[in-house]
């Protein structure tokens, strides 16, 4: 009775900052018993992000990676990385280091730092506050455009002949987001395109790793026909695609294509806004679970229907009710068993 009193108090304080405006720090533990629907969130993107990593890993990981909050690229194509060698992902502004991922890092201890991005994304003054929390090495991974930098991150961490390359669309978000964590787990380098056409530098990567499948996230209208039958030449076996019929249903068929019924936890974000779910798919890439996107006041049918089948342990909602209403959070509690 004492949990469920202080739950109810909990999301009733969410309401009332949700109705002011207000992203509230609401925050449950990661050891939440099954059968639970948790929500991590902060009163800003990037307090959420530290509040997804603390809620996740223990201090003394062997590396934290940090990237932009106010872009998408450089963190999803970096967040299979981080799900494979298990670290966090933390957000940043370009020219500060915000108090809580300060507070994050400090408490984390990483043996090492890795930012993803140029410096129009990380300034170096980021990176000389960067050097001031870890004992290790702060280094950059970066390329000329959101292109390069993917294909960089990848040389940097995969071996010719990866059982899956996946690719998606470097100009809109959603299908990334929903993919990375499948890459995370995979493991397979998450690279991103143009709609249609492969940058050069994409093309050199796709070449060097020679993948026995490539796997191309999203509809034609983010990545037309004629780029997915380009891709074949870069493969010794076949290309797929995954998508649906809008980015909640893509999401829907990324997870129904990796995960089998009876995870432990999805993670559920807005399909709306990219930043909530940056810092949870390298979690999901870790722990093996994935991500689904919901609207902001509604389940899509696409999601109903995958929740149904996954038949999942816990639900957490990364993201405050102004991104994840409290109506669809009281909606996901019929989801976990």
């Amino acid at each position: 009775m004492k949990t469920t009193t202080t739950r109810r108090t909990a999301l009733a304080a969410a309401v009332v900052a949700g109705a002011l405006g207000i992203a509230p720090a609401l925050t449950m533990p990661a050891t939440a018993k099954a059968g639970t629907v948790m929500r991590i969130s902060g009163a800003d993107r990037y307090e959420a992000s530290a509040n997804i990593s603390k809620a996740s890993f223990a201090p003394g990981v062997d590396v934290a990676y940090v990237a932009s909050g106010l872009v998408f690229t450089d963190a999803l194509s970096g967040a299979p990385v981080a799900g494979m060698k298990g670290g966090p992902v933390l957000l940043t502004k370009t020219d500060t280091l915000p108090q809580p991922i300060i507070d994050e890092l400090t408490r984390l201890q990483p043996k090492q730092i890795v930012v993803f991005g140029g410096t129009n994304s990380v300034m170096g003054s980021v990176m000389n506050e960067l050097r001031k929390l870890t004992t290790g090495e702060v280094t950059r991974v970066a390329g000329q455009t959101r292109y390069s930098t993917s294909a960089k991150i990848s040389s940097l961490n995969y071996a010719a002949g990866p059982e899956t390359t996946y690719v998606a669309s470097g100009e809109v978000f959603p299908d990334a987001l929903s993919g990375a964590p499948v890459a995370g787990k995979t493991p397979g380098p998450l690279l991103l395109i143009e709609s249609d056409g492969v940058p050069g530098i994409v093309k050199k990567e796709l070449e060097r790793l020679q993948s026995k499948r490539i796997v191309v996230l999203g509809g034609e209208n983010t990545i037309t026909p004629e780029t997915y039958a380009f891709l074949t030449r870069y493969t010794t076996g076949a290309v797929a695609r995954w998508a649906g019929d809008d980015r909640f249903s893509t999401s829907a068929t990324i997870s129904s294509n990796s995960f089998a019924p009876g995870v432990g936890t999805v993670y559920v974000a807005s399909g709306r806004v990219f930043a909530d779910a940056l810092s949870a798919a390298p979690v999901g890439g870790r722990d093996g679970n994935p991500v689904l996107l919901v609207d902001t006041n509604s389940i899509p049918s696409s999601v109903d229907a995958e929740l149904k089948r996954l038949k999942p342990n816990k639900i957490v909602i990364v993201g405050g009710p102004a991104s994840v209403s409290s109506t669809v959070e009281a909606q996901l509690a019929s989801y976990v068993s």
